[in-house]
């Protein structure tokens, strides 16, 4: 019960602070001067001020500016990991990480960089308590239930960058439980404005709850799952009887993603269901300010989880899903499986990585270019947490088809020890490639969707 209440209370904490700048404000129609509505005595008198009317609203639309787009915005992650071993006996294993604003960000948002500084602190008191609670019962339990019985405690946190712009920022946060009876995985939300730095709510961002019920129902039934919900009516009943605040949604780049858990609407195992209800298909339903999006942008994805995104440009919503794949020890992740509903198998891709630190092994990102290329960038992480161990491999997933492009030895910047550069800009990557020992460099997406150093 400790852990749960720990963890409650920090996403409450967590969910309440905010901050930020960056608005981006939807263009304003300039007024046509001499667009005159007024009917002269003759036929041409009238037909010439209808024209020149025409005209000048023609002008005007022309002279009309475009709805800015967002600008990402620079993020670091900072991680933490702490264990304790009896002779070989893992006993207990506390790993987490989470984000803070970059420095040139700090100054430029103050609030928000205040706000996750706070929820830094918060995080890091919390998880240091778990893991004494933890610690203290496994002792108690190794020494009552003798090796061949014993479990080891376990309690990660994983946040996942969803969105980062000067119109907003959310993520999402991906733990992992096993303490006493527990055993399982928790998704939570957290979304800013990033002009004003408030926390978000549904009735910010969506101007319409009423007709969110079926469309995620039609959302859900029209992807890979294939199970049945637990009634005809589950996911009505599920709106119906949430609370706002209990929902489990972000604010993507693409629309709002709701999450639920594996027995919230049906029995889904370990894996969880989400559906995202786009801007492109219903833009009715939104304020128009969170819509404004940047042209390229990088997420993190989680493994074993869908993630819904235009991968052919053509305005509809693909299934991607990454799955890792142990070898027969299960002390190795062998290979990595992608997933579309475009194609009928698994599309794997063999590189290892370490399976020990929860948050590690792999970590996949989805790279959307300005010319409307799609990739994916994999890092393979090895025995430890240390960015050599790291080798990126660059998938061009366009049109939902997988094609490696190639290896490089590059893994996010360290900032400094136990601190890494979020990957959120394409044009903007903050990356070292140890094998040449160059340091921190700036690269971008080049052409074929490699990282090209500026």
């Amino acid at each position: 019960m400790k852990k749960i209440l720990s963890i409650i209370m920090l996403i409450a904490v967590l969910s309440t602070l905010a901050a930020c700048k960056g608005e981006a404000v939807p263009g304003e129609t300039e007024t046509a001067e001499g667009a005159v509505n007024e009917t002269v005595g003759t036929e041409t008198d009238a037909t010439e001020t209808e024209e020149n009317t025409e005209s000048a609203e023609s002008e005007t639309e022309e002279r009309a500016p475009e709805q800015p787009d967002a600008e990402v915005l620079s993020m670091v992650k900072y991680f933490s990991q702490t264990w304790e071993w009896d002779d070989e006996i893992l006993l207990a294993l506390s790993e987490y990480n989470g984000v803070v604003l970059s420095e040139e960000a700090k100054q430029a948002y103050p609030e928000l960089a205040e706000a996750l500084e706070q929820g830094r602190n918060m995080m890091v008191r919390t998880m240091e308590d778990e893991y004494d609670n933890l610690l203290s019962t496994a002792k108690d339990e190794l020494a009552l239930l003798g090796e061949d019985s014993f479990v080891t405690k376990l309690s990660t946190a994983d946040v996942q960058i969803r969105r980062a712009d000067s119109t907003a920022v959310s993520y999402l946060t991906d733990s992992c439980l096993v303490y006493g009876s527990i055993n399982g995985r928790f998704l939570q939300g957290t979304t800013f404005d990033t002009a004003s730095g408030k926390q978000l709510t549904l009735g910010d961002i969506i101007t319409d709850m009423s007709r969110i019920p079926e469309i995620v129902k039609n959302e859900l039934a029209g992807y890979t799952w294939t199970g049945d919900f637990f009634t005809e009516t589950a996911v009505e009943d599920y709106f119906r009887d949430t609370p706002e605040d209990g929902f489990v949604w972000t604010l993507d780049y693409n629309g709002v993603t709701f999450y639920f858990g594996s027995n919230t609407l049906a029995e889904t195992g370990e894996g969880c269901l989400a559906a995202t209800v786009s801007f492109a298909e219903y833009p009715e339903l939104f304020d128009e300010k969170y819509m404004a999006v940047p042209a390229s942008y990088m997420v993190e994805l989680p493994l074993n989880h869908p993630y819904y995104t235009d991968l052919d440009g053509d305005g509809d919503l693909e299934e991607l899903t990454a799955v890792p794949f142990s070898d027969e020890t299960g002390l190795v992740w062998e290979s990595l499986g992608f997933y579309t509903d475009t194609m009928i198998e698994f599309y794997h891709v063999e590189r290892q990585a370490d399976t020990v630190h929860r948050t590690g092994g792999y970590h996949v990102y989805y790279v959307k270019t300005v010319d409307g290329g799609s990739y994916l960038y994999v890092f393979a992480e090895g025995s430890g947490m240390a960015a050599e161990d790291m080798e990126l491999c660059v998938i061009d997933c366009t049109d939902g088809s997988f094609t490696i492009v190639d290896d490089a030895h590059l893994a996010p910047g360290y900032v400094p020890v136990d601190q890494s550069w979020a990957l959120t800009d394409p044009d903007n990557m903050m990356l070292e490639n140890f094998a040449e020992a160059q340091g921190v460099q700036v690269y971008h997406v080049g052409d074929n969707g490699m990282p090209v150093q500026e």
